[in-house]
């Protein structure tokens, strides 16, 4: 017997820039499922539009994506993605105070959804589609949703340990720290026209907020 161990062949040359193309079309199908989303809606999207869109013939995104939805769920992966791998970063490397670490995810969260207009135009194809097709509505809550919440109560959990913040609901209940980022998006969305909202001011307001509800207080009935 050999002893040398086996060994899968190298890439060829012709096999990585097949990879690559096909790494560059997926992106390009991503791009247009996500106008596609944008536009028409969850309900009126056709796979074989969104191939129209980057000059695919008749059926062969299918060699891409099986459905509709596993295309939507790669979309909003996609679009999300950057987003959760910034909170991690922030919440992984960061060794300040807890207060800080609020600023931080705040303005991350302002920043990446209520000022980004893709992830903005995500949000509004759900409430607009989400009652129709729960699954999706759950997919994106499983998605998105999920880290958030663990992310805040993660820091209001170390902010009470370290004694910086007072035990209260919100550990129970970190969609109020959430809520406010969701509203500005809606705001926008329904009334940023006619009545657009200051959003930095705006986020300055919910910190204030968050911070006066959470920091423990010295008492102004002693010394």
């Amino acid at each position: 017997m050999s002893s040398r161990t086996a060994r899968a062949p190298a890439p060829t040359p012709s096999s990585s820039m097949r990879e690559r193309r096909r790494q560059h079309r997926l992106a390009e199908i991503l791009e247009a499922g996500f106008e596609e989303f944008a536009q028409r809606g969850y309900a009126a999207t056709r796979l074989e539009d969104v191939g129209q869109r980057v000059s695919l013939t008749r059926g062969a995104i299918y060699l891409y994506f099986k459905d509709k939805e596993e295309l939507f769920r790669a979309v909003v992966r996609s679009v999300i993605q950057p987003v959760l791998q910034q909170v991690r970063s922030v919440t992984e490397n960061f060794d300040g105070s807890v207060e800080e670490l609020f600023r931080l995810l705040l303005m991350t969260f302002y920043r990446e959804i209520a000022r980004d207009h893709r992830r903005s135009r995500l949000l509004r194809l759900l409430v607009a589609d989400g009652p129709n097709f729960p699954e999706l509505t759950e997919f994106y809550y499983s998605e998105v949703i999920q880290h958030g919440i663990d992310c805040f109560k993660s820091a209001i959990k170390r902010g009470i340990e370290r004694g910086e913040f007072r035990p209260s609901l919100a550990k129970d209940f970190p969609q109020v720290i959430m809520a406010p980022v969701i509203a500005a998006v809606i705001w926008s969305l329904l009334f940023g026209k006619a009545h657009p909202l200051d959003l930095a001011r705006y986020s300055r307001a919910h910190f204030d907020l968050l911070m006066n509800g959470l920091k423990v207080h010295m008492s102004n009935t002693g010394i």
